[in-house]
């Protein structure tokens, strides 16, 4: 399953990763001088008007990259995985590198300007600017994470059939109950017990059987009944909200007051169950 970035639709990502082009390519060309920006001078000098005139990429690729990002970027919504990502931003590095390749040869009186020169001054731009993308791309992925989720989750039509029945087995002879997938909640250790709540007749109810978590979780081979917590398995289309962050995340159930824990070994793989099931982003 193909990993989701909503946030690079977001007109805050756009105008960041504008800025970011334009400040580090200037602050590139003033620290290493590439291209040939100072005719290759081994005694060149910075100037103010050196340095003003290589502040005139800023504005440029500034708003070349605004008008790519909020113009036709737009026709794209719908996509956010990984191949759109890498997509983007190849298309993107061609089309800021054909801009930058255009004010280098305007600044220089159009010393350069063959089309055997472009190739190679775009892809040595392209390397340059993958700096600032990465950043810029990891930052938000990485406050995405970081950022506290505080959800009311609903079910994806059909996703989980509500009427299927899910048989529960433990130890003992009468260690055994049916109960179907609407009704059950969560099942919780306790000792060598297990507890599992369910619904019966509309009222919450708790029936106990003898065995192991890890046993009853190899038992229950359905996608939708997760294991979050050394203590808990819980039924997701039963989870009514989710609550906290990666590090304290916490899941309400319908029919309980429990306040469900999700531990640190298990919170990858409910987030990617409840991105599966639920209406969660």
């Amino acid at each position: 399953m193909d990993a989701v970035f909503n946030f690079i639709h977001s007109f805050r990502y756009k105008w960041v990763l504008s800025l970011a082009y334009g400040i580090f390519l200037f602050l590139f060309l003033v620290a290493f001088l590439p291209f040939g920006v100072d005719n290759y001078n081994p005694q060149h000098e910075y100037t103010v008007n050196f340095l003003l005139e290589l502040s005139v990429f800023i504005p440029v690729i500034i708003l070349v990259c605004l008008l790519n990002e909020l113009g036709i970027k737009v026709i794209f919504k719908k996509y956010k995985g990984y191949p759109f990502v890498f997509v983007w931003t190849l298309w993107s590095f061609i089309l800021l590198g054909t801009a930058i390749f255009i004010t280098y040869n305007y600044l220089g009186g159009w010393h350069d300007w063959r089309w055997s020169s472009f190739p190679g001054f775009v892809l040595n731009t392209s390397t340059v600017l993958i700096f600032p993308a990465a950043g810029v791309f990891f930052y938000f992925r990485f406050r995405k994470l970081k950022q506290n989720y505080d959800a009311v989750l609903t079910n994806f039509g059909g996703g989980i059939d509500e009427k299927l029945m899910i048989y529960f087995e433990g130890e003992g002879a009468k260690d055994k109950i049916s109960i179907a997938v609407s009704d059950f909640v969560f099942a919780q250790s306790q000792d060598n017990y297990i507890e599992i709540h369910y619904l019966k007749n509309n009222i919450f109810s708790k029936y106990l059987i003898r065995s192991s978590l890890s046993a009853l979780e190899n038992q229950l081979q359905h996608g939708f009944l997760v294991r979050c917590h050394r203590s808990f398995l819980i039924n997701l289309y039963n989870v009514k909200s989710i609550k906290g962050n990666r590090n304290d995340l916490k899941i309400n159930m319908a029919y309980s007051d429990v306040i469900i824990p999700v531990s640190r070994t298990y919170v990858t793989s409910t987030i990617d169950r409840l991105r599966e099931y639920k209406r969660f982003q």
